[in-house]
């Protein structure tokens, strides 16, 4: 995972989900991206999030001016600008920067998902077609804000066979195996009747599979199992337009990412 974007309006409830971007980026090493869309404001009015304080706050730099110590942790970071409507900048954007990863905040209890305004990150993640991670702006996630520690033991994918799950668990497997240095139990969830479990795995040192079988309906049966197993994470499979929050439609993905407690990694 070479290049990880994460728009931000830096509003309220915009903190978890930059800790996420910027941890998984210097486990990863990787290019950060920041952008920040003004609208019809100049310039000027942004306001950036602190990444040297922040890598200082978790002991991974001694200075918040120390570059020296930032390109030895193999963090590249880069902050981008858009003027205009926030969806245009930032599929502009991705169309001309390869990207492995997006990270955007989701505002659950307000009824609004996604930075900005809710009908920024359905089309940011359809268009890049590109892993997203959704993180809830008023819970801490998987990694700590303050600390910088993640907290990554359990993670849920449920599974079906249309579609097919293989995406999903390779990103579930990647994600674990460059953030974890310990055991992580991935539990495969199906719900309802026939197959119970993927035909393949994939190959994941320190990954314990795990296979549930539960009846009901599917939204309510994911969203129980995720808080009677404590995930850290979901990771899900959309497809076309029953992709990422797509609100009129009330698909799987966006119905579990108003009511789960913890992040959500969407896969295409």
């Amino acid at each position: 995972m070479a290049h990880i974007f994460h728009p931000t309006d830096q509003g309220p409830g915009s903190g978890p989900a930059f800790a996420h971007a910027l941890r998984i980026a210097t486990r990863m090493r990787a290019e950060l991206t920041l952008m920040h869309v003004t609208g019809h404001r100049a310039p000027v009015d942004v306001v950036w999030p602190e990444v040297g304080e922040e890598l200082v706050r978790w002991g991974l730099l001694e200075r918040a001016d120390d570059v020296a110590g930032l390109h030895a942790l193999g963090v590249t970071v880069h902050r981008v600008v858009g003027q205009g409507d926030p969806i245009d900048a930032c599929v502009t954007h991705l169309a001309a920067t390869p990207t492995d990863l997006i990270v955007l905040a989701t505002h659950q209890k307000e009824d609004r998902i996604g930075w900005v305004q809710d009908r920024v990150a359905e089309p940011l993640a359809r268009e890049s077609g590109r892993p997203t991670l959704f993180v809830p702006h008023d819970r801490p996630g998987f990694v700590d804000a303050d600390t910088g520690i993640i907290r990554l033991h359990h993670v849920l994918v449920p599974v079906t066979t249309d579609p097919d799950p293989w995406p999903a668990l390779q990103e579930a497997a990647r994600l674990v195996g460059h953030l974890c240095e310990w055991p992580v139990r991935i539990s495969l969830l199906h719900v309802g009747d026939g197959p119970q479990e993927p035909a393949r795995l994939p190959q994941a040192p320190g990954v314990e599979w795990h296979t549930l079988h539960r009846p009901g309906e599917v939204v309510d049966t994911i969203v129980a199992a995720a808080e009677t197993l404590k995930a850290d994470l979901v990771v899900m499979r959309t497809k076309g337009h029953d992709g990422f929050l797509d609100v009129l439609r009330g698909n799987t993905t966006e119905q579990v990412l108003r009511r789960v407690k913890c992040p959500v990694l969407g896969v295409m």
